[in-house]
């Protein structure tokens, strides 16, 4: 365990690295300004090609302009509430995880609130759950972090601020893995999956951002890729006769 004990188990907290954050937040609202700004311009540039004429435009225009404005609306409204619940800064010490919101409130996941799983129908107190999130193109697998509180389970927050109104942590995974460590230390009866190590690449013993894994992982990832790409174009081969990528 890299020599931790319960004695010298040290806080840790988020440290921003603000390059990382403006150039996300440069590339992501410039995206989304193209992307709305695309919405309420479509139909216009639809009449300048010739596509509709204006009467159309006019016409379409009566229902779309107001149900999107509307949808705007409700958008900003949303993100206004949800702002105020935003994390702004994040911590990890002998107690738990701390996280700090824009509205001044804190919200934390204690060791001592920790239980074991619910009338045992898991294998595992500390493990491992994913979604799947439409992202508008295609379908991402969200992976989170499940514990259990009060014989219920319960996402943990992911391990960073939130990027739109705080900052990208340089060291979330640290604070990860502080809190991986604490769980072992200070409660030493909960079961964690192994999954847990293999899917954000801690080392089981040193409980360290395990860079070797996470290379081999990403080095597979792109071998299978490439795979599925000459998996499809040998197919156009076979059934068209062309080829699609060479």
């Amino acid at each position: 365990m890299n020599n931790f004990t319960k004695d010298n188990f040290h806080e840790i907290k988020s440290e921003p690295n603000w390059l990382v954050t403006w150039c996300i937040r440069f590339v992501f609202f410039s995206l989304l300004g193209f992307l709305v700004l695309s919405f309420y311009f479509l139909p216009v540039l639809f009449c300048m090609d010739g596509t509709i004429d204006r009467e159309q435009l006019f016409a379409f225009g009566m229902f779309y302009y107001p149900l999107l404005i509307g949808l705007t609306y409700f958008v900003v409204r949303f993100l206004k509430r949800r702002k105020s619940k935003s994390v702004r800064h994040i911590k990890v010490n002998r107690e738990g995880i701390f996280y700090e919101l824009l509205d001044g409130t804190e919200e934390a996941v204690r060791f001592s609130q920790l239980g074991a799983s619910s009338k045992g129908q898991f294998i595992y107190d500390v493990f491992i759950d994913s979604e799947l999130t439409y992202t508008g193109n295609t379908f991402l697998r969200r992976v989170f972090l499940k514990v259990f509180l009060n014989g219920k389970g319960h996402a943990v927050r992911a391990f960073h601020p939130d990027l739109g109104y705080s900052y990208y942590a340089r060291n979330n995974r640290c604070l990860r893995s502080q809190f991986i460590r604490g769980i072992k230390l200070f409660r030493p009866d909960l079961r964690i999956s192994p999954n847990v190590y293999t899917e954000f690449s801690i080392h089981p013993e040193t409980f360290e951002f395990d860079k070797k894994s996470y290379r081999i992982g990403i080095v597979l990832a792109i071998l299978f890729v490439i795979l599925i790409f000459i998996g499809i174009d040998w197919y156009m081969k076979y059934r068209f006769g062309a080829s699609l990528l060479f």
